[in-house]
């Protein structure tokens, strides 16, 4: 055998393997310094450690009930915000939050490779704190009027019309901020979270390799324009709010009495207040451990490095959230990328107005 065709062989020979690796065990690769790379050309889901099986046809019935609120806003889009915020909402400014994972839990998020929807979901049922309590309780308590999860899912896989009376909080924001938030969100993560999932998320070496996983086709391309795109045509659905960011910063009172009149809880004016306050993002840093992501479901360890957490690293989750921190954070050849790949994939043009910056639709 010729050396060029023995050289196309061990490739050939390589590609089926690692297909076959990518269909039957695709956690191995995940064992590999950068592993979630070959784990995303084997075609499997991106994040790795997303799963949407909870929210598969009679599956979602086993853990969902009529009016439960999901918060599945978009990555880097105010996810947390709007989870501590209609946590605020149904306790009426008066709930304890002991941390974003155990008050409201993420369904899709799976914390050790290999792991399955069926063990997550018999562990939010069953699982007991070293301090004594138990998790079910913080997620489930008796004296919620409603139940509230975290996603970052859409439609088709959000099932939003199968099951109208379960509701849908979905927000999006500019897409230029997006990028420049998942910047440092990346690296904010715990070594040992990253190593566990192949190294992701990668901490990126310059603002241009970032952008490049949100362009079309890159490996997070969902993360943003799937959202935006699958989410748009159900905004007038009624078991579905849709915000923008951009709309929730510049009055954030008018986003609590909306999202309030959502869920049907009635505050007061002392209330709305108290809500109001609890829900800036000032307040928010004060408890910013509360969002460092205890896997309580895994080795109960933080997934974010958290303030002095990581040597080195900035690991706060809650910051400032501005306005416009995209356009100062894009090259003029990032802003030429980002506005082609707008055009390419929003044909709508109302569509396209209200990503960038929100207002009525």
């Amino acid at each position: 055998m010729t050396p060029v065709r023995l050289f196309g062989a061990l490739v050939l020979g390589l590609t089926v393997t690692m297909g076959v690796i990518g269909k039957t065990k695709p956690e191995v690769f995940l064992q590999l310094p950068m592993g979630f790379i070959p784990w995303a050309m084997t075609g499997n889901p991106m994040p790795p450690f997303f799963d949407t099986t909870p929210f598969e046809d009679g599956e979602f019935r086993s853990w969902a009930r009529d009016g439960d609120l999901i918060v599945s806003a978009g990555a880097k889009s105010g996810t947390n915000w709007m989870l501590y915020c209609a946590h605020q909402i149904r306790s009426k400014g008066r709930g304890n939050f002991t941390d974003v994972l155990l008050d409201t839990p993420w369904v899709e998020l799976v914390v050790q490779p290999g792991q399955q929807w069926a063990e997550i979901k018999e562990k939010m049922n069953s699982t007991i704190l070293p301090d004594g309590s138990n998790v079910k309780d913080y997620w489930d308590h008796p004296s919620f009027p409603f139940r509230i999860f975290k996603s970052h899912v859409a439609p088709p896989v959000a099932p939003v019309t199968e099951h109208k009376k379960v509701k849908y909080l979905a927000m999006s924001r500019n897409g230029m901020d997006v990028v420049r938030s998942f910047y440092p969100f990346f690296a904010a993560h715990r070594p040992e979270f990253k190593a566990r999932w192949g190294g992701f998320p990668p901490t990126y070496s310059d603002p241009m390799a970032c952008l490049k996983d949100f362009l079309p086709g890159g490996t997070l391309e969902a993360l943003y324009f799937g959202y935006v795109k699958a989410w748009w045509p159900h905004r007038h659905d009624p078991n579905v709010l849709l915000v923008h960011y951009s709309d929730a910063k510049a009055d954030l009172a008018a986003t609590v009495t909306k999202v309030a009149q959502f869920v049907g809880v009635d505050l007061d004016a002392a209330e709305h207040a108290e809500v109001t306050r609890k829900c800036d993002i000032e307040h928010m840093k004060t408890i910013a451990d509360k969002f460092d992501y205890v896997q309580w479901a895994g080795t109960g360890e933080r997934i974010m490095c958290g303030k002095g957490g990581c040597p080195g690293v900035d690991g706060r989750l809650i910051r400032s959230g501005q306005n416009g921190e995209g356009a100062a954070f894009f090259s003029d050849e990032m802003k030429e990328l980002w506005e082609a790949a707008v055009q390419s994939e929003l044909k709508d043009p109302d569509l396209r107005k209200w990503a960038a910056e929100g207002g009525a639709y």
